[in-house]
């Protein structure tokens, strides 16, 4: 698959992403806090961009593992994009949890600045996990 494919179907599913989440935790919070758009902006923007990056990330490992040729960043890429997308779907759901269940100052932070800090850390964390844990000269694992 090309780059512009990989990059065009990531742009699909990162629109996709960024407008069911949007659209749920906005409908979600509705009834607990009045300008629920105000955090389900931020929310559906993170998830957006966490799907359209893990999206092209993914295709590029099938890609490469297809030919045979995995490399370190290829894997260390994909294994980050898989950790965001759990992070980013994890801590949605605990944010949004907590704003319904009556934490609502919590809540709100955990979705607004909890949840792009938790994506980069845990997604970084995991590339630089990889890199650093594959020997020199050996083949990385799928």
């Amino acid at each position: 698959m090309r780059t512009l494919s990989k990059t065009l179907v990531g742009l699909a599913v990162g629109l996709l992403a960024f407008l069911v989440a949007g659209v749920a935790v906005t409908a979600v919070l509705d009834p607990h806090i009045w300008p629920s758009l105000i955090v389900g902006v931020p929310v559906a923007i993170t998830v957006g961009l966490t799907a359209f990056l893990a999206t092209v990330a993914m295709l590029r490992y099938r890609d490469h593992r297809r030919a045979g040729d995995l490399d370190i960043g290829v894997v260390a890429a994909y294994r980050a994009a898989v950790v965001a997308v759990a992070t980013s779907g994890a801590v949605v759901l605990l944010g949004t949890a907590a704003v319904v269940f009556g934490v609502g100052e919590l809540g709100i932070a955990v979705l607004v600045f909890g949840l792009p800090a938790c994506v980069l850390v845990a997604a970084g964390v995991a590339y630089v996990t990889v890199r650093r844990t594959v020997l020199a000269g050996q083949p990385p694992t799928a």
